[in-house]
């Protein structure tokens, strides 16, 4: 007998229909219910390792916005740049982002020291795929995936059965992307769950600028089911005929001056009940091919057989039978078609147009995401953006009937929304709070809601045997000042200070004569006492290190001298003992006058940084 399939409780979407979020979209996922999305269309930061700004908005930030702006975040208690930066959200009047984003990644400032631990905990999977990405790349691109793994597998979780997630990115790390979406999803594989289709969306003409290689002129969107029935809907998957292109396989029909193709009458699959027994046409009866059955045009009437619908068609002028008496076929008008079928290549929607554009530099056309949306959604269903600055996702599932929320940690993005609403030809929408305050729940109205204002979750949080840090505690976006020394510089000092040995088993780069060979490769530079327990990056605090045990030791978080420890009972030591390896204490005092060195040369001539 096979195993009884216990029921999971069904929790209703919580969050308000047409509301955006000015928060954190991870605090903001976190917040909705188990399985209550159809649809989460994202566009997130590329990993790009830019500063991408909104200086360029059109029409020009009015004051009167800005000082919207800035009276929505103090309503949310909210009155300072230390403050945004405390509850993690972008100060408006930040003239560096200018109401932007920063797509610039580092693991010691932009990684929570829990966000780690979980993933080592309960998806070890994607924790091993970020530790690779560490050592194959970069630290960079590894923070920049455990800031995306995070959420995505909180999208996960809200993604109904039948639900999908599009995700926007170009080739800066979409490599990267596939894999981290195969560990939280699944591959798609033999029927599996996870991956559908990689689309290619062209989203410009050609270039020339570029001449060392081609010119870039496509992103990736990245198809995922959450099951291995998403919804989709084929016969919305169109696009519309071009004026001067006649798709493959059409000929002109004289006697009527339209565009017709001959299409089978069987697809593949043996069925067992009347469409795969014989049916006959013209007094000609004809078994279905092996291993097809019969398939009727739109659809057969109640209780017709195969051979009545194609009498009934026959009579109607709409099949076509060759002198050699083969198969029947159906003929198809192009007139009738809804457009040219979907494949995974998109090049009919371009950049947005100028009366639709904000003046961000990563806008997409609203256009690409009604074609997402109408795919893979039913009307009435629910879309979900958590990067949602250009506010496209949710313009597109307005003009659609969709229900939506959307989700940016920038007051500027709420701006925004309100332009776009006020755009007749996007939608039209009022915006509660220049109307009657935050109170108005009525569907009419777009609403903007703060930190403070998220939706209350019913379904229970899953078992997370450790606890989220206090944002105060967290080492994210905090500001500090930059090193004295560059790390290349501290590597180099540090490592002869060592003798060219690694600091955390003895490992060093050797000819076959055994004659250590003094070059700084195969070293890393790492923390002795980690940033999460307030360490900084100052050389007095760091250490040369082999790439193997440099790498585990940052997904730990464990103190240098704590760590070493581990390396000795494990038999990983490349000396006899802990005590051949470099004093610690000594070592620290070294680097402490080096410090005061540097310190006495640059420090009036630096200035603070980020």
């Amino acid at each position: 007998m096979p195993p009884r399939k216990i029921a999971r409780p069904s929790y209703p979407f919580n969050g308000v229909n047409r509301g955006v979020y000015i928060a954190d979209n991870l605090d903001f996922l976190r917040s909705l219910n188990d399985e209550c999305v159809d649809l989460v269309c994202i566009d997130p930061p590329f990993d790009k390792n830019e500063t991408f700004t909104a200086e360029t908005l059109k029409p020009p930030l009015t004051a009167a916005e800005e000082q919207n702006e800035l009276r929505l975040l103090a309503q949310w208690g909210i009155e300072t740049p230390e403050q945004a930066a405390a509850v993690e959200l972008e100060w408006p009047a930040d003239h560096k982002l200018k109401g932007g984003y920063k797509d610039i990644w580092r693991w010691d400032a932009d990684i929570h020291e829990d966000w780690v631990k979980t993933l080592e905990i309960h998806y070890p999977a994607i924790n091993s795929l970020i530790e690779t990405t560490r050592l194959i790349h970069s630290d960079g691109r590894a923070a920049y995936l455990c800031f995306m793994a995070i959420r995505l597998v909180e999208i996960r979780r809200i993604l109904k059965p039948t639900g999908s997630l599009y995700l926007h990115c170009d080739h800066a790390a979409n490599g990267y992307l596939r894999q981290l979406l195969d560990a939280v999803f699944g591959n798609g594989d033999n029927g599996k769950p996870g991956f559908k289709n990689e689309i290619i969306w062209r989203r410009t003409h050609s270039k020339n600028a570029v001449t060392s290689r081609y010119g870039t002129n496509h992103d990736t969107i990245f198809f995922y089911g959450k099951t291995n029935q998403p919804n989709f809907f084929k016969d919305r998957a169109f696009r519309p005929f071009d004026t001067s292109e006649t798709p493959g396989g059409y000929k002109l029909e004289k006697e009527t001056g339209r565009l017709y193709a001959l299409s089978p009458v069987h697809a593949p699959g043996p069925r067992t009940g009347n469409s795969g027994q014989p049916a006959t046409f013209r007094g000609i009866t004809y078994e279905p091919p092996v291993g097809r059955h019969w398939t009727i045009q739109g659809g057969k009437l109640p209780s017709e057989t195969t051979t009545q619908a194609w009498d009934r068609l026959d009579q109607q002028g709409r099949m076509y039978l060759a002198p050699n008496g083969k198969l029947p076929t159906y003929i198809r008008y192009l007139d009738e078609m809804p457009g040219i079928a979907l494949d995974d290549v998109w090049t009919d929607l371009t950049i947005p147009a100028s009366n639709e554009r904000t003046g961000y530099p990563t806008q997409k056309p609203v256009a690409l995401a009604e074609r997402i949306i109408n795919a893979s959604t039913n009307p009435g269903d629910v879309v979900v953006d958590c990067f949602a600055g250009c506010a496209y996702t949710a313009i597109a599932a307005e003009r659609m009937g969709r229900r939506w929320l959307a989700c940016d940690m920038n007051i500027r993005a709420w701006t925004v929304f309100k332009r776009q609403f006020n755009k007749p030809h996007l939608v039209t929408l009022t915006c509660n709070d220049e109307t009657v305050g935050q109170q108005v729940m009525c569907s009419e109205y777009a609403q903007v809601f703060g930190l403070n204002d998220l939706p209350q979750r019913e379904s229970p949080p899953p078992p997370i045997t450790l606890a989220p840090l206090p944002i105060a505690e967290r080492k994210y976006r905090q500001p500090r000042q930059k090193p004295v020394m560059t790390e290349d510089e501290m590597l180099r000092e540090l490592l002869e200070f060592s003798g060219y040995t690694a600091w955390c088993c003895g490992f060093a780069n050797r000819k076959p004569n055994g004659e250590v060979i003094r070059q700084t490769w195969n070293f890393h530079l790492d923390h002795i006492d980690p940033v999460s327990a307030g360490g900084i990056n100052e050389i007095f605090n760091r250490a040369p290190m082999c790439p193997y045990h440099n790498i585990r030791k940052s997904n730990q978080l464990v103190a240098l001298r704590q760590y070493r420890n581990q390396i000795a009972a494990a038999g990983e030591l490349q000396v006899d003992n802990i005590l051949q390896l470099v004093d610690l204490g000594e070592a620290q005092r070294y680097a402490n006058r080096i410090y005061a060195q540097y310190e006495r040369e640059r420090r009036p001539q630096q200035t603070m940084g980020v």
